[in-house]
C-alpha cells in the first residue's frame, strides 16, 4: 500500500526553516512573562533580560529539548476501548466542543453556549465513531449561566459524565490546571503524581504571536509538565498580521514559537509528551479577519506535519472549519479541502470539526456532518492496498469478459474489510427515490441524526463515589473563586 502523503516542502526547505528558526530563537528571542518560566529558562542556559522579559535560546538547548520529547504516547479513556495511541502514521480527529456560540438544534438560530450544550455536544461526539479525541468545553472562558471563574470545573464534570472518551483539561493558568488534574486523578482512581503512568487528560498551550509566552498559560504548561501529562503546544500566526505575509516567513515564526514552548516543557520535566501544533492561517486583507477555512490553512497544516516529522514529534492541526455562517456549499468545500490536506499531509491529531463562522460557533448538524467527512478522509489516508489478492487476476480470469463480480465471495470479503467507504448521511439514491423519501437536504438529515443520538446514546455512568468526589471538588472551587 502506497502511503497517502501530501508534501509542500522539500527536505532542503524543511532544513532551511529549521535553521532560520534556530537563528531567530538565538538572536531575536521570545518574550516570557511568567517569572518562574523565565527562571527555568535562565538556569538552563538561556540569555535573559528580565526587564524586557526577553529570552534568547541557544540552538543546542533547543535541539536537545526537542530530542527529549517522545515520538509517541498513549492517552487513556475511562472506557479502555477508547484509548488513543499517538504514534507516527496515525490520524485521529477531535471536534471542537467549546465555542462561545452554538446553533440551536430546534430553532436554527445562533445563541450563547450553555452547560447543557456542552453536555449534549460531548455526548454526540462520544457516540460518533471518527471522533477519538474531542475538544472539551473545559477550554471555554465563558459558558452562559455559569460564573466565568468556575467554568472549567463545571465543564470538566459535565464532559466526563457525557463521554467515554478522553476528556481534555484546561491549562489557562496554573490554578485551573491543578483543578483539572485533580479531577482527572479522581476519575483515574489515583493520586495526581501517578497520572504520568496512564495519562487520561491533556491540554493546549497557545503561544501569542509573535513570539510571546504569556504568563498564565505558561503556568499551566509547567503544571501539566510537572506530572508528565501531554501538552499540545500550538502557534496561531496570522500571515500578514502577526507573522510575515509570506508563508515561509510565517512558518519560521510558527516554528520558533512551538520550539520555544517545547523547550520550556522539557526544561520543566524532560520527556513530557507534546504535540507540535498549528492553528495558523492568513488574515484576509479585505476584511481584516482570520480565515481558518482558507486553502492557506491547509498549506500550513501540511508544512506543519513535515516539520513535526523532521523533529520526530506528533503533530496537531486545525481543519474542517469554515468562514460560512450556514451549512452551504462554501462550508462544504472549505471543510473538506482543509481536512483532506491535513490528513494526507500526515497531521496526527486534527481539531475543529463542528465549527463555523471563524470557529466562533459550533453547530450540532455540522458536528454530525463533519464526522462523515472524517470517514471519507480516513479512507483516503488508507490509500490503495496492492497485493496478490487485491489485484484479483485469477478472479478476473474466472469471471471473464462480459461477466459480473457482484456474486463473488471476493467482493463480499473486501466489502467487509472496508475496501469501500459507505457514508451514513450522504444521499446516493436516484432523484426519484430521493423525492419519494421526502426530498430532504443534508442539514435536515444531520439534525435528525443529532436528535437520535441525544435520545438513544447513554454513556456509561460514572461510579457514584467518583461523581460524588468530583461534585465536592466543584463545590470547593466555587467556594474558592466566588467568595
Amino acid at each position: 500500500m502506497g502511503s497517502s502523503k501530501l508534501t509542500v516542502l522539500t527536505a532542503n526547505e524543511v532544513y532551511d526553516i529549521d535553521q532560520a528558526t534556530l537563528e531567530v530563537l538565538e538572536k531575536t528571542g521570545v518574550r516570557a512573562y511568567d517569572r518562574s518560566a523565565l527562571e527555568l529558562l535562565k538556569k538552563a542556559g538561556c540569555e535573559t533580560d528580565e526587564k524586557k522579559n526577553l529570552v534568547k535560546m541557544p540552538a543546542d538547548l533547543v535541539k536537545g529539548s526537542v530530542k527529549r520529547a517522545p515520538s509517541e504516547f498513549t492517552l487513556f479513556a475511562r472506557n479502555p476501548k477508547n484509548n488513543v495511541r499517538i504514534e507516527p502514521g496515525t490520524v485521529c480527529y477531535g471536534p471542537m466542543i467549546g465555542r462561545i456560540n452554538v446553533i440551536d438544534l430546534e430553532t436554527g438560530e445562533k445563541r450563547r453556549t450553555t452547560l447543557q450544550d456542552v453536555g449534549n455536544l460531548t455526548r454526540i461526539a462520544s457516540a460518533l465513531e471518527y471522533y477519538r479525541l474531542p475538544h472539551s468545553g473545559v477550554m471555554m472562558p465563558h459558558i452562559e449561566g455559569v460564573p466565568d471563574p468556575v467554568c472549567h470545573a463545571h465543564a470538566y464534570l459535565t464532559s466526563i459524565k457525557n463521554s467515554e472518551k478522553v476528556v481534555k483539561g484546561t491549562g489557562r493558568d496554573g490554578l485551573k490546571a491543578k483543578d483539572c488534574i485533580r479531577m482527572a486523578s479522581v476519575v483515574a482512581g489515583c493520586e495526581p503524581e501517578e497520572l504520568r503512568k496512564k495519562p487520561n487528560i491533556f491540554t493546549t498551550y497557545n503561544i501569542v504571536s509573535p513570539l510571546s509566552l504569556q504568563q498564565r498559560p505558561s503556568e499551566g504548561l509547567v503544571e501539566y509538565g510537572k506530572y508528565g501529562l501531554p501538552v499540545d503546544i500550538t502557534s496561531e500566526v496570522q500571515a500578514g498580521a502577526t507573522s510575515p505575509v509570506t508563508l515561509a516567513g510565517s512558518m519560521v515564526v510558527q516554528n520558533a514559537e512551538i520550539l520555544a514552548g517545547i523547550t520550556l516543557s522539557q526544561i520543566a520535566n524532560p520527556g513530557t509528551p507534546v504535540f507540535y501544533g498549528t492553528a495558523s492561517t492568513i488574515m484576509d486583507m479585505h476584511t481584516g479577519l482570520i480565515t481558518l477555512g482558507a486553502v492557506e490553512a491547509g498549506l500550513f497544516n501540511v508544512a506543519t506535519a513535515q516539520m513535526a516529522q523532521y523533529y520526530n514529534i506528533p503533530s496537531r492541526g486545525t481543519a474542517s472549519n469554515t468562514e460560512s455562517k450556514v451549512l452551504d456549499i462554501q462550508a462544504g468545500y472549505e471543510k473538506a479541502i482543509t481536512m483532506t490536506m491535513a490528513a494526507l499531509g500526515g497531521i496526527n491529531y486534527i481539531w475543529y470539526p463542528g465549527t463555523m463562522e471563524f470557529a466562533l460557533t459550533v453547530s450540532y448538524e455540522s458536528l454530525v456532518i463533519d464526522n462523515e467527512i472524517c470517514g471519507m478522509v480516513d479512507r483516503a489516508v488508507k490509500g490503495i492496498l496492492v497485493d496478490k489478492s487485491t489485484l484479483a487476476s485469477e478472479l478476473i480470469e474466472t469471471v471473464g469478459p462480459g461477466g459480473q463480480f457482484l456474486g463473488e465471495q471476493h467482493t463480499v470479503d473486501y466489502l467487509r474489510k472496508a475496501e469501500h467507504y459507505f457514508p451514513k448521511l450522504s444521499d446516493r439514491r436516484s432523484r426519484d427515490q430521493w423525492k419519494e423519501a421526502g426530498s430532504r437536504e443534508l442539514k435536515e438529515v444531520a439534525r435528525d441524526e443529532a436528535k437520535r443520538i441525544l435520545k438513544e446514546y447513554v454513556p456509561t455512568p460514572l461510579e457514584k463515589d467518583v461523581e460524588a468526589k468530583l461534585n465536592q471538588i466543584v463545590r470547593e472551587i466555587e467556594k474558592r473563586e466566588l467568595k
